[in-house]
């Protein structure tokens, strides 16, 4: 018979405690294995502007966090986009509403917003006259599993999408 003093069960708990609340690191894949990305653009107008429409294709069975994600809990997770070009540019990223989760875990019911199946953001970003140079996009991306009974069941690590407006 195996005995456990208070700190070995201490340790023990803290482990299956710290288990629940990370991602996992399923065979190395990251979020971004699980989502697809396509974007679109106008031409850059005389005024350096131009629109953006990314779409984001979730896999059958998982979530991404929403941007807003309506919960201060999971605001590290939430869907973000970036754009880098050769000059300075100042871009306007318009988010679309995400479904409402509610889960609970432990004790605790939350709620979050998520995107499944498909997402259009919309984007304008206005460029120097000068930046007809290809435009850098970076979609940021936390992946995670959808049970049978609806309940969250794996989380992915997170992962970035990389995309180019030529």
């Amino acid at each position: 018979m195996i005995r456990l003093n208070w700190f070995g069960c201490a340790v023990i708990m803290l482990g299956l405690a710290l288990s629940c609340a990370t991602p996992v690191d399923a065979g190395g894949k990251k979020s971004d294995s699980k989502v697809k990305a396509a974007v679109q653009a106008s031409k850059i107008e005389a005024d350096g502007k131009q629109r953006i429409a990314i779409t984001l294709t979730v896999e059958k069975g998982w979530y991404i966090y929403a941007n807003p994600v309506g919960s201060e809990d999971y605001e590290g997770n939430k869907t973000r986009v970036s754009f880098t070009a050769k000059g300075k540019l100042a871009a306007t990223v318009k988010f679309p509403k995400g479904t409402t989760k509610t889960e609970v875990i432990g004790k605790e019911t939350v709620k979050y917003d998520i995107y499944k199946d498909r997402v259009v953001i919309q984007a304008e970003v206005r460029r120097p006259p000068s930046d007809a140079g290809p435009l850098q996009i970076k979609v940021d991306v936390n992946a995670c599993k959808i049970g049978k009974k609806g309940n969250t069941v794996e989380c992915l690590l997170p992962g970035t999408i990389s995309l180019s407006v030529p």
